[in-house]
C-alpha cells in the first residue's frame, strides 16, 4: 500500500497513456495518487481525473508562479503562463472545498526561484488565502517552496495550519526537522531522493511520522531525463527501507499511517463513489 502525494497527471506528457499510467501505479500497489492543480485549466481536469481514476485525489491550487503572473517582468525565463482572474480562481477553490470535492489545496506557496522580491508580498498574500481554505475545510495545504523556505514555514507556523505538507522541500534540513517537531509538518520525499543529498538526510533524521512520498511526475524521475509516474514512489520506501535498516513492509505502513491520519483515510480505490 503506496501512496503518491503530490503529482501532476495533467501534463501534457500523460496525454497518450495516462490509462496506463494508472494501471501500473495499481499493479505497483499505489492506492492514492494526489493529483495537484496549478491554474484554472489544470484545476478543473484534475477534478475530471479524479470523477475518472478512482486512485485519483483532486488538490487544487495556484502555483506560486501563476499567482503573480501580472507582475512577472523580461527577466522570467520559466514555461509561459495564461492571465486568469486570481481572486475568482481562489474563490472556486473554496467553493469546492465546501462541496468537498477536493481532498487538499496544492500546488501553492512561495517562489524565489523564479520569481523577483518585488512579487513576494503578492504571492503571501494569495499563499495564504489558499492555506486558510485548507484551515476551514481542515483538509492539508501541499506547498512549494523554492528559494522561499523559510518565509513559508514562517507563514504556515503563524497561520497555524495544522496538516501541512512541504512538497520537495529544499531549504536546511534543521529548519525541517525544527517544524515537523514543533508543528508538525510534514515533508513529502521525492523520486530522485537516493540521488540528493538533502533528501537522503531527510530520511535518515526526520521524525518517520512526518515522512511522506510524491514523485511530482512527469518531473524528478529517478532517472534524469525519464519521465517520472506515481508507481515510482515505491522505489523511494524500498531506498527509505535500505537505508535505515527497517522492512520495506515497515516502511510502506508508516507512510501509509502518516497518510491516513493526514488525510482523515480518503476514499479508496475500493471504496470512492463517483459523482
Amino acid at each position: 500500500m503506496f501512496v503518491d502525494v503530490h503529482t501532476h497527471l495533467t501534463h501534457e506528457r500523460f496525454t497518450g497513456d495516462l490509462p496506463d499510467v494508472i494501471e501500473r501505479a495499481k499493479s505497483a500497489g499505489v492506492h492514492s495518487i494526489v493529483c495537484n492543480g496549478l491554474d484554472p485549466e489544470s484545476n478543473r481536469t484534475v477534478l475530471q481525473l479524479s470523477e475518472t481514476y478512482p486512485e485519483v485525489l483532486a488538490a487544487l491550487g495556484i502555483y506560486p508562479i501563476q499567482a503573480i503572473h501580472s507582475l512577472l517582468d523580461e527577466s522570467y525565463g520559466g514555461e509561459k503562463i495564461t492571465a486568469f482572474d486570481v481572486n475568482a480562481e481562489i474563490q472556486f477553490i473554496r467553493e469546492q472545498s465546501l462541496q468537498k470535492n477536493i481532498v487538499a489545496v496544492g500546488e501553492c506557496g512561495m517562489d524565489g526561484y523564479w520569481a523577483s522580491e518585488g512579487t513576494f508580498a503578492e504571492q503571501e498574500r494569495v499563499f495564504r488565502e489558499l492555506v486558510q481554505i485548507s484551515i476551514d475545510a481542515n483538509i492539508p495545504v501541499i506547498v512549494h517552496s523554492r528559494k522561499l523556505e523559510k518565509r513559508t514555514l514562517e507563514v504556515l507556523a503563524s497561520m497555524e495550519a495544522p496538516k501541512v505538507i512541504m512538497h520537495c522541500y529544499c531549504g536546511k534540513v534543521k529548519w525541517a526537522i525544527q517544524y515537523a517537531n514543533s508543528h508538525g509538518f510534514h515533508f513529502s520525499i521525492p523520486a530522485n531522493a537516493a540521488k540528493n543529498g538533502n533528501f537522503i538526510k531527510m530520511l535518515k533524521e526526520l521524525p518517520p511520522e512526518r515522512v511522506l512520498t510524491e514523485t511530482d511526475a512527469p518531473y524528478l524521475a529517478p532517472v534524469r531525463g525519464e519521465r517520472n509516474e506515481p508507481a515510482n514512489v515505491v522505489g523511494t520506501v524500498e531506498f527509505w527501507a535500505e537505508l535505515t535498516g527497517v522492512s520495506l513492509e515497515d516502511k510502506a505502513k508508516v507512510v501509509q499511517d502518516n497518510f491516513s491520519r493526514l488525510f482523515d483515510s480518503p476514499p479508496s480505490a475500493n471504496s470512492k463513489t463517483k459523482q
